[in-house]
């Protein structure tokens, strides 16, 4: 169930990014994606001891330790990029700072990567 609405928040992250010629949408699209993104952090966390489980499979072995790994770090590396894009997109936003435009774009190139790597390896773990 809750594969699937990381699959949700993804295609509704997908949407934002379409819409970013609109800004105001897209802000109001990406902002609201964010959240959602973080309440199904905390659900996982709090439901299935996300962080505990995710150390013991990594340092226990087995066929799950690599692509916990690799979901781990997808996770990660897509949070890390929610803040570098909040950050970036507030200046053009609010600061009309034009020139970081194609900054922001590649920000988001790599932070679709890596959210939509934190998908698939979700449904496999």
């Amino acid at each position: 169930m809750l594969n699937y609405a990381n699959l949700a928040i993804f295609l509704f992250i997908c949407v934002g990014a379409v819409l970013h010629h609109r800004r105001d949408l897209h802000v109001k699209f990406m902002l609201t994606a964010f959240a959602l993104d973080i309440l199904l952090l905390l659900v996982v966390e709090f439901t299935d001891n996300a962080i505990a489980t995710a150390y013991r499979s990594a340092t226990e072995g087995g066929d799950g330790r690599v692509i916990t790994l690799i979901h781990v770090a997808f996770a990660v590396g897509a949070l890390l990029m929610w803040f570098v894009q909040i950050v970036v997109g507030r200046k053009i936003y609010k600061q009309g700072r034009s020139e970081l435009m194609p900054r922001h774009a590649a920000g988001a190139r790599l932070f679709l990567v890596l959210r939509l790597g934190n998908v698939v390896t979700a449904f496999m773990l």
